[in-house]
């Protein structure tokens, strides 16, 4: 009993230590903005020095305190299965094209000659930066600490269920039923991300997806619906939801907690795994 006590002690000490280099890496972030007046150098310039200050941080932190070396942390590059790259640029454009052509929404552009501008600051603002710096924090300190303490299962769904609830300060306004989509659509994605993490032994493929995710679905590029990540629509191109129900439009959060991107978060886990368990497969057969 005090050895559980003793783990689950160290773990809140980790999740709340993470979320402290987390917040260092935007505060960072968000003074290096202020040094620039040109726009894409604000941009540019401030997400690539906060990527680098959570990454660096996140390695020190892990590596001098929590006893974990970049390899263990999940910073290694290594060949990435085209199958996961197809599931990773799937997801985003099984949603774009479910409101656009199935319910349908009758896209438009909202913000005539700003294409360029749109698509950089879709990639930087929330794409790559959040893609990076929530993959190093949520499925490289957080679970991989977890899975070495407390073992595979809860360093699944104890990060997954924390990285909803912390969305839930993305949003003005909510209800029970805006609280329950979120917090399950939020611990869906989370474990879709770990397990990309888990089965590749690296968070490459997981913040390559989480990217893609991001820039095209809530960085301001596309825009579905009247709320995108707890804001009000400002995209490039919006895609309007020809319903009310808060089950299609994610309610006051917006489309990533929908039922349809929910399906494509369990769609792509199930995908994942059976992949790796076919993987796994063929390397035993061939040895």
């Amino acid at each position: 009993m005090k050895k559980v006590l003793s783990n689950a002690g160290k773990n809140i000490g980790v999740i709340l230590l993470s979320i402290v280099v987390l917040a260092i890496g935007q505060i960072v972030q968000g003074l290096a903005y202020m040094l620039f007046s040109q726009y894409y150098l604000q941009l540019i310039i401030s997400s690539t020095i906060g990527i680098v200050t959570t990454v660096v941080l996140a390695w020190l932190v892990s590596s001098k305190l929590l006893k974990m070396d970049a390899k263990e942390l999940g910073l290694k590059t290594g060949k990435i299965e085209i199958k996961y790259m197809l599931i990773s640029v799937g997801l985003p454009v099984f949603v774009l094209v479910f409101y656009a052509y199935i319910l349908p929404g009758k896209a438009y552009i909202a913000k005539p000659g700003e294409f360029v501008k749109s698509l950089i600051t879709a990639f930087f603002s929330v794409g790559i930066t959040a893609g990076i710096c929530e993959e190093v924090i949520f499925r490289g300190m957080i679970f991989r600490y977890m899975k070495k303490t407390l073992g595979t299962k809860a360093a699944i769904i104890v990060p997954s269920v924390l990285f909803a609830c912390v969305h839930i300060m993305n949003m003005e306004t909510f209800d029970v039923v805006d609280l329950l989509i979120l917090i399950l659509a939020g611990s869906s994605v989370a474990v879709m991300f770990t397990m990309f993490t888990y089965v590749s032994d690296s968070l490459l493929p997981g913040a390559l997806t989480h990217t893609f995710w991001n820039t095209l679905i809530i960085g301001g590029f596309f825009g579905i619906g009247e709320i995108v990540n707890g804001t009000a629509n400002e995209s490039y191109i919006i895609i309007p939801i020809m319903s009310s129900s808060k089950f299609l439009t994610g309610g006051n959060f917006g489309v990533e907690a929908a039922i349809p991107a929910s399906f494509g978060y369990i769609l792509a886990t199930v995908l994942i795994i059976i992949i790796s368990k076919k993987h796994t497969a063929k390397e035993k057969i061939g040895k």
